[in-house]
């Protein structure tokens, strides 16, 4: 029996108890037909070894052959598995939104439903959560036993303290040592230009880097009107304005952000899904495997 086919419910059960929605998504990619994640890293030839029964013929040097009579293999730098980190804002922040339907809790099932394709198709999916610094980090691995491991710190992880988008980028960078995929899954509310310099240098490391920016619908519609008291998630002071006053204020402010946001990931080479809270998950799921 495959064991895929055995621990796949305790796996949607688990990814049920986390979020009803990522199940539902998962469950409608493998029910239909879809893209691979996998996006093909570019391999760097590394050196020959001999032919050994079993090994996969389109590895096979045909140069090599007619040149010699000599069967050998083409071993190359890295392996064309993909290994990808799934990197989580924690900060407070991601904590706006109704109850049961955080910015944070999206962002929770999103990781956990791309997680899931991932390491079903033999990929390595590893998971860093952080707000001003690293809170937890969990290097790729391929198996469903470590994915639950990841499931697990998932639920737990809760929101933190403010954002430090570049610290911790800049950290992270640090540990990678092989061309891989980040998956940045962020509401982006920090300062622009720091993170730019930092997606620059995870470029530099050979990572390629998608940015999903998860917003609450409230975020971009503004729909508050008369005196509204708001409250800051990251220690900010209480403050009451006339919503309808500063509606344009607000508005224009945010518009300029995310213009900056989009530039610099532009700039940058790289990938920026814009996903609210209240969009069904198998959409963005969608986009993403197509844009693969």
């Amino acid at each position: 029996m495959n064991p895929a086919a055995v621990v796949q419910p305790e796996v949607l059960a688990r990814l049920g108890a986390l979020s009803l929605t990522a199940r539902q998504a998962v469950e409608s990619v493998l029910a239909g037909q879809h893209r691979s994640v996998r996006h093909g890293l570019s391999v760097e030839f590394a050196d020959h070894r001999e032919y050994q029964p079993g090994d996969d013929l389109r590895h096979l040097d045909w140069l090599v052959l007619a040149r010699s009579d000599r069967y050998q293999i083409r071993r190359y730098e890295e392996e064309t598995r993909l290994r990808a980190t799934l990197v989580l804002d924690a900060s407070g922040s991601m904590g706006y939104g109704p109850a049961g339907a955080t910015k944070l809790e999206y962002a929770r099932g999103l990781a956990a439903a791309l997680g899931y394709l991932m390491v079903r198709q033999n990929d390595s999916v590893g998971l860093a959560t952080f707000d001003t610094t690293v809170r937890e980090f969990q290097p790729p691995g391929s198996t469903m036993a470590h994915y639950l491991q990841l499931l697990d710190a998932l639920a737990r992880t809760q929101p933190g303290a403010e954002t430090r988008l570049a610290p911790v980028l800049d950290e992270l960078a640090g540990r990678f040592r092989r061309r891989g995929l980040v998956i940045l899954i962020t509401d982006g509310f920090d300062d622009i230009e720091a993170l730019t310099q930092s997606l620059k240098l995870l470029r530099y490391r050979r990572q390629e880097v998608r940015l999903f920016q998860v917003l609450d619908p409230r975020e971009l519609d503004f729909p508050f009107s008369g005196m509204t008291e708001f409250i800051g998630l990251e220690h900010e002071p209480r403050l009451k304005f006339d919503a309808d006053r500063i509606r344009r204020l607000y508005q224009s402010g945010f518009a300029g952000h995310q213009e900056r946001l989009r530039a610099g990931c532009h700039a940058c080479g790289v990938t920026l899904e814009v996903c609210r809270t209240d969009e069904d998950l198998f959409s963005v799921l969608g986009r993403a495997l197509a844009s693969r």
